[in-house]
């Protein structure tokens, strides 16, 4: 894979505490390998569904909708068997899971993006909005409430210790809440060394100190899906 010597990848993990590692809090999968339906309902899970202001209920339907699941349900169901089979037993940490949900904003992804990526990011990981910089860059002095990005990036969940993952293309401006999140060097595998991006895919085009409203996870300015692509 091409090497670009000018560059480096930054990881913007928001809703992984400035004090943890990749390894001690992930989205984890219940199953052989990772997937909308075989996500595990810890803690971490909650935080990121919360981020992407997705809510629970939303999520359930989601499952059920293009898996057949009902992820609360006490019940064995779906077609799936052995090791993909549904599990009952984690009914009850389903019904449990607190998950933060802004009715008055939109979700950060539309569903075909979340169902996409925790379809396709194989062995879970981490929420991860990742990109490159000029090798020489600085990442503003943390601590910062926020971080403002623009440019052509990626959001998804990515895995810097297997070196796995499935993102989603963004274009225009993001700014993230960074209260109880981190950023900087892949802490692992980095991103593009897995997936090998074209640049112009794959590039922040500026990182800077951001301010946000008090309680509000992110505000966004996205160029229209459709209207990027062309």
């Amino acid at each position: 894979m091409p090497q670009y010597d000018t560059l480096r990848e930054v990881a913007i993990l928001p809703c992984l505490h400035h004090d943890l590692s990749v390894e001690d809090e992930r989205l984890e999968a219940n199953a052989p390998s990772f997937g909308l339906e075989h996500v595990r309902p810890n803690a971490m899970l909650g935080r990121v569904l919360g981020f992407l202001n997705v809510s629970k209920p939303k999520f359930f339907a989601l499952v059920e909708a293009h898996k057949g699941v009902k992820l609360a349900s006490g019940k064995a169901h779906g077609t799936s068997a052995g090791p993909w089979r549904y599990r009952p037993e984690d009914a009850p940490a389903w019904r449990a899971l607190k998950v933060p949900h802004d009715p008055s904003i939109p979700q950060l992804l539309a569903d075909d993006e979340i169902v996409e990526i925790f379809d396709n990011a194989s062995y879970g990981g981490q929420l991860a909005i990742a990109s490159m910089v000029d090798a020489n860059f600085c990442l503003p002095k943390a601590p910062y409430p926020a971080l403002r990005l623009t440019g052509r990036f990626q959001i998804g969940i990515i895995d810097y210790i297997c070196g796995s993952g499935h993102t989603v293309t963004w274009d225009g401006e993001l700014t993230v809440d960074m209260r109880d999140g981190q950023a900087g060097d892949p802490m692992g595998y980095a991103f593009n060394d897995v997936c090998d991006f074209t640049i112009s895919y794959f590039r922040f085009a500026m990182i800077a100190r951001g301010d946000l409203p008090a309680g509000t996870r992110w505000q966004a300015s996205r160029t229209p899906r459709l209207a990027a692509a062309a």
